[in-house]
């Protein structure tokens, strides 16, 4: 079940929308881009930016006199101030100019670019005369790793005149973008990397030998393409024959691929990658060519969604293989646990560091080295014993981390108030900030949580037997922590506040569904479209809890609800909630194929079995899972008002309210329209003209508005380490706090945490564009199986029959036939594109009647839709 809620409890921002607000990166008006969209590719000079639709668009002047609509990442490179400020103002962003002053100032600004133009094409003509080869100068060592060259490196390399100069470097990028057998761009953010994967040697003759092989029509291809056909055949059969049964992989002994087969089959897995689709890709004519000439897949248009379905039916990839998770910027080790490397390391150096931990009496280690842990907690002087104090540990039964508890202790002589204190898992208490383990966490940022597997932050060998809560409490041991605290009266306010170092002894550890049977107070509810009234999956019992336990439980369950109507009394804010799909596997990990090359054929028979799932913030946010997200949002705010209070530096997590784009009403009717729990419709959100301005980390205390906080309060991370980095360097600067109350300087000085802030950023975009991907590739591989059924029960329940959605973006148009609406089906908790007729409008906001036209599982997972009678 975890899986299932990867976005973070006390901070979920589960809104659908075009476009990720966290990526929003202005470009300066006035700068010469480079822009690559579609068909275009153009020189030009950015006039304005304006927000349409829920995205931030940069208008831009190109050298044939139009203005383009463009988004930032459609820009590769970049030079600011090409032109001054008032001349930009000037020209105005209009499709046509509105008068002589913008006429006049656009033909100003289509000079700059000509002549910008002149300036890099000399400047490329310079580099073809050294004639340069880059590729091997950069390449990796390893002929089967890859390296990166950023473009001032690559610019020293190709050119001796002035390679610093801004001609130079946009002429480099353009040698660079013209060898894509060598070269890939960055994918989300070329502009800000301006650093290129460099492909490794062994793919680059790879690919050359198989368009060789393609070229020439070569015997070892017709053999190749022989051999396909029959296992594609047998394939096909064994899939249809095995459509229920569990997962299996059958090794065929009989038939063995050559040295030449297995030439190709690498060559149409590096095909299976993501590209820009803005740049050439140097694989898709030699898989074309290959695909078709067996004949198997002569209906389909060969392209990834092709190319998955063909190495499947190969036995090179299973049937529910996830390509998201092999993304190489991820970077995720693909083997098995048991099998890793990578793992033995780590478990290796985990068993060397506790052997060497000492009694707390002894001398401490300094200075410590990369594979040193504390070899004693460091603030155990300080710790404050809660003794028998309960402490309850709730989560889902599956829940693989534990590293929240909370207590509570009424005042006496005070009617109705109380301390509720959140403890919180201390794995600093061994691990510091210079160790490898930590130094790898900062890579990796968080845990992943994906359908099929899980990847811990933190070793397992460490949380599992160490950290997580009530590791330590089955050996007899106390448990250490970072306790947050806050006192509210019976007004529901937040009086009083404390942080301190810990000790727990009486942990209860109970799950979510349990908690929400004993207190009766409703709990998380989810959809199971493809089920006949399905209960949550997992085992819940209600435990056997002391009746004082239950009273605890429902006193912070009332404390809670009482300082949450309070906090929104103060900002009053609204939350957009959308159904979200996802799926939960029976069991976990689900093994995929191996990652290493098979030499024997293969194929696959059944699918793991997988519950489809649909919920919202607002089905989540209820009962148990409700009061522990309040208790996690104040304990981050506790944090905050702390590190206020001791003038120590840290990063808050911030995000201003919405701005009204048109009408200041707008907001003013969503206020009026939201329940009690401050929940609007999304389909009605947006209808709105509505900015929502992107989250920020910032070193002041900051406004967090849709979480009612204040500016002045602020919000920082700490209730997740074992599972965020950014959490780990919170906890690692309040023990220097404890250590060293009257320290100047401290651990993470404000430069190193603004600095972080944007690899924060980063990482969390990264993280949440794939993990939205990753969820629409399963979802939709359910869907189509479910379509594809060879013999499909006739009682079962049938969700596509009939569809409703709501369009969420303005159409656009398809081809010369067709528009495309983006949209959202609610009961199905999934994005979807409606293709309609050139001639159909649907307004934004607007429901209508669908059905599943086609889904496509690929690089990109894609529901298309049509419409049908009533919408």
């Amino acid at each position: 079940m975890q899986a299932a809620f990867a976005n973070d409890v006390e901070d979920a921002e589960p809104g659908v929308g075009p476009e990720d607000a966290s990526s929003a990166s202005n470009i300066e008006a006035g700068s010469l881009v480079e822009i690559r969209k579609g068909s275009i590719y153009a020189h030009g000079i950015v006039l304005g930016h304006s927000y349409m639709n829920g995205r931030m668009w940069h208008l831009s002047l190109i050298s044939t006199g139009e203005i383009i609509q463009h988004v930032e990442s459609d820009v590769y490179i970049e030079v600011p101030r090409m032109t001054d400020r008032d001349l930009t103002l000037r020209a105005g962003t209009g499709v046509t100019p509105m008068d002589r002053v913008e006429t006049n100032a656009r033909v100003e600004i289509l000079k700059y670019i000509r002549e910008a133009e002149k300036e890099i094409n000399k400047a490329f003509m310079v580099i073809g005369r050294k004639n340069a080869v880059l590729y091997p100068h950069v390449r990796a060592k390893h002929p089967d790793e890859w390296s990166s060259v950023s473009l001032s490196e690559a610019a020293k390399l190709v050119c001796d005149y002035r390679p610093e100069s801004w001609p130079t470097l946009v002429a480099t990028h353009k040698y660079i973008m013209g060898r894509p057998i060598e070269f890939v761009p960055h994918m989300q953010s070329q502009r800000l990397a301006l650093t290129y994967d460099v492909r490794p040697e062994n793919h680059v003759v790879k690919l050359q030998r198989v368009v060789d092989m393609v070229r020439k029509r070569s015997p070892e291809l017709e053999a190749f393409i022989e051999k396909a056909r029959g296992l594609i055949i047998t394939a096909r059969e064994k899939a249809s024959e095995s459509w229920d049964e569990p997962p299996s992989r059958v090794v065929v002994k009989d038939i063995t691929f050559s040295s030449d087969d297995r030439t190709i089959l690498d060559v149409l897995h590096l095909a299976l990658r993501r590209t820009r689709n803005t740049s050439i890709d140097p694989f898709s004519g030699a898989v074309a060519s290959i695909i078709k000439r067996i004949g198997l897949h002569t209906h389909k248009m060969v392209d990834d969604v092709c190319l998955r379905q063909f190495l499947i039916e190969m036995g090179e990839l299973a049937p529910w293989e996830d390509i998201v998770t092999q993304r190489k910027e991820l970077n995720l080790d693909l083997m098995p646990d048991e099998e890793s490397q990578r793992v033995r390391d780590q478990d290796a150096l985990v068993k060397r560091g506790l052997s060497l931990l000492r009694p707390s009496q002894a001398k401490a280690k300094q200075p410590l080295g990369p594979e040193d842990f504390y070899d004693r907690d460091p603030v155990e002087h300080l710790r404050h014993d809660f003794g028998s104090l309960p402490v309850y540990v709730i989560d889902d039964v599956s829940a693989e981390e534990l590293d929240d508890g909370l207590s509570v202790e009424p005042v006496l002589n005070e009617p109705g108030s109380a301390w509720i204190h959140v403890h919180i898992a201390d794995p600093t208490a061994v691990l510091p900030p210079t160790h490898a383990i930590s130094e790898a966490a900062r890579r990796m940022g968080s845990s992943a949580y994906f359908i099929h597997r899980t990847w811990p932050m933190l070793p397992p060998s460490l949380t599992h037997d160490r950290l997580s809560l009530g590791s330590n409490s089955r050996k007899g041991e106390p448990e250490r922590v970072l306790t947050f605290s806050f006192k509210v009266d019976a007004e529901g306010s937040m009086v009083d506040y404390d942080v301190k170092a810990g000790l727990i002894r009486n942990i209860v550890r109970v799950d979510y569904d349990s908690v929400d049977r004993l207190l009766g107070n409703g709990g998380a509810q989810f959809g199971y479209p493809f089920e006949e009234a399905l209960q949550t999956p997992g085992v819940s019992h209600v435990p056997i809890l002391a009746t004082k336990d239950v009273e605890n439980m429902r006193l912070i369950d009332d404390l809670t609800r009482r300082f949450r109507q309070r906090s929104r009394q103060i900002l009053n804010p609204f939350v957009f909630s959308a159904s979200m799909a996802t799926l939960v596997a029976t069991t976990k990990p689900i093994r995929s194929a191996s990652t290493v090359p098979a030499w024997n054929a293969s194929y696959y028979r059944g699918f793991p079995n997988l519950t489809y799932q649909v919920y919202s913030q607002k089905t989540m946010e209820r009962g148990s899972r409700l009061f522990v997200a309040e208790c996690m949002k104040t304990a981050s705010r506790v944090a905050s008002r702390w590190f206020t209070a001791k003038g120590v530096p840290m990063l808050r997590r911030s995000a201003r309210p919405p701005i009204a784009l048109e009408d200041n009403r707008d907001i003013e009717r969503l206020v009026a329209r939201m329940d009690e729990d401050g929940f609007v419709d999304h389909a009605e959100f947006l209808q709105t003209k509505l900015h929502i301005p992107p989250v920020e980390y910032v070193l002041e205390p900051g406004i967090h508005w849709s979480m009612g906080i204040p500016e002045g309060e602020g919000y920082v991370r700490v209730t997740s380490p074992l599972r965020r980095y950014n959490d780990l360097v919170a906890h690692w600067q309040i023990k220097d706090v404890l250590l060293r109350p009257k320290a100047s300087t401290r651990l993470f000085t404000p430069g190193w945490l603004t600095t972080y802030a944007t690899e924060v950023l980063a990482y969390e975009k990264l993280w949440k564009h794939s993990d939205r991907s990753h969820r629409m590739q399963w979802t939709l591989m359910y869907i189509k199986r479910f379509c594809d059924h060879p013999n499909p029960p006739s009682d079962r329940v049938d969700p596509l029959q009939s569809l409703s959605a709501y369009v969420t973006e303005p159409g656009r148009r398809r081809d010369l036939l067709t528009n495309q609406f983006s949209c959202h089906i609610p009961s199905l908790g999934l994005p979807a594109v409606i293709v309609t007729p050139r001639t159909t409008d649907i307004p934004v906001g607007q429901y209508v009647n669908v059905r599943a036209k086609d889904v496509q599982v690929g690089l990109k997972a894609l529901f298309i839709l049509e419409l049908c009678g009533g919408g």
